[in-house]
């Protein structure tokens, strides 16, 4: 086979993955651009990865078993210092790795430098349990810090966009009010929706919790939402933010959206395998409909299908598809009860007070860290 005389193998594949990320960035890789610089098939590649997930992940996992081992240090702040720094510079070398490793996040738990973070802070006095926790909060600091990515600070009125990542459970987004970040989140771990900032893009990835974690938006950016894959019990009260596209992956379940008034056509797209779906929106608001073969039982206001056969076109009102304010709706084939009324409140668009800007000497978030590490094992003495 043209394969093996090419000589194709896991190895490769990551080598030359992080060849054309560098060259490229992330955004470039597919598995068909792989296999274009392979010079194979597509279908080639699938011997060896299962997917563009599990390339990630042995991607992340090259990455890390490439951290230069830390220097021996005389304390444990030093140790901790030199061995974030040996994080940074094998992320700040290779182009989008702090991507790869925030899309994959378990590989940081399954890493060397995890291994020797959580063992540098067991030394300081913390538990088992603590260290483990304090580490890969560490490294999440490092590697989102690290590269181009955070050159850029994000500029008020910029469009920020927010993922509610695979195997959430139970996320709630609304607007806040009197911020200076792009996002807030509860202080209660138990009602927090843990959540990773790069550059203007928020992933949120709450597997754990009871109830709802709770997140809020900052009101000064208009925003783009995407639901991405096994989700479940997902609420969106958007009403009083700036909402350009919401996107529903296949794997979203139970999602409820109660939404503003557009400006401007804003789409909305609902992939196969979306299952429970619910779209409220204001009195009057515009809205235009795709609803593909194969969509199931699917309510428009006064519009209800069982089951859709051929392609169909639906519109709020006369003249819908035309209103230059108005959702743009599309339902794909395999998608399972999405339904839209008129029911949500009208909310006035939230304004925030322009953020106070900080005076004081600004501190690395690494050194509050251990700044808190310190404090916490001075007060068991």
């Amino acid at each position: 086979m043209k394969e093996k005389e090419a000589g194709l193998s896991r190895a490769r594949l990551v080598s030359e993955a992080l060849g054309l990320v560098q060259e490229e960035g992330l955004d470039a890789l597919s598995m068909r651009g792989l296999a274009d610089r392979l010079s194979v098939k597509a279908a080639s590649l699938y011997w060896h990865v299962r997917d563009r997930r599990e390339l990630l992940e042995l991607l992340a996992e090259s990455i890390l078993e490439a951290v230069r081992p830390a220097r021996t240090r005389p304390d444990w702040r030093s140790a901790v210092r030199e061995t974030a720094a040996a994080l940074g510079e094998r992320v700040a070398a290779q182009k989008d790795a702090n991507r790869i490793l925030l899309e994959v996040p378990d590989s940081l738990t399954g890493s060397a430098t995890y291994g020797t973070l959580k063992g540098q802070f067991e030394t300081a006095g913390l538990s088992s349990a603590e260290a483990s926790e304090v580490a890969l909060m560490a490294m999440v600091h490092v590697v989102a810090a690290a590269g181009p990515m955070q050159e850029r600070p994000v500029e008020t009125g910029s469009v920020a966009s927010i993922a509610i990542d695979s195997g959430s459970r139970g996320v709630l987004v609304r607007p806040g009010a009197g911020m200076q970040g792009l996002i807030r989140t509860a202080p209660d771990r138990a009602s927090a929706a843990p959540a990773i900032v790069l550059g203007e893009r928020v992933v949120v990835r709450r597997l754990r919790g009871v109830g709802f974690g709770e997140i809020e938006l900052n009101p000064r950016h208009p925003w783009r939402f995407q639901i991405q894959g096994a989700t479940w019990n997902t609420v969106l009260e958007v009403g009083g933010l700036d909402v350009r596209a919401i996107k529903l992956d296949s794997g979203a379940a139970k999602v409820e959206c109660f939404l503003p008034r557009p400006r401007g056509v804003v789409p909305i797209e609902v992939s196969g395998g979306v299952v429970g779906l619910s779209l409220h929106r204001p009195r009057g608001v515009a809205v235009a409909a795709d609803i593909s073969p194969g969509a199931l039982r699917v309510k428009l206001d006064d519009y209800a299908v069982k089951a859709t056969v051929t392609d169909s076109r639906w519109e709020s009102e006369v003249g819908a598809s035309a209103a230059p304010d108005r959702y743009q709706l599309r339902i794909s084939g395999g998608a399972v009860q999405v339904t839209l009324d008129s029911e949500a409140q009208a909310v006035d668009r939230v304004i925030a007070d322009l953020p106070v800007e900080a005076v004081a000497e600004p501190v690395s978030a690494l050194e509050i860290l251990l700044d808190g590490v310190e404090s916490r094992v001075s007060s068991r003495r």
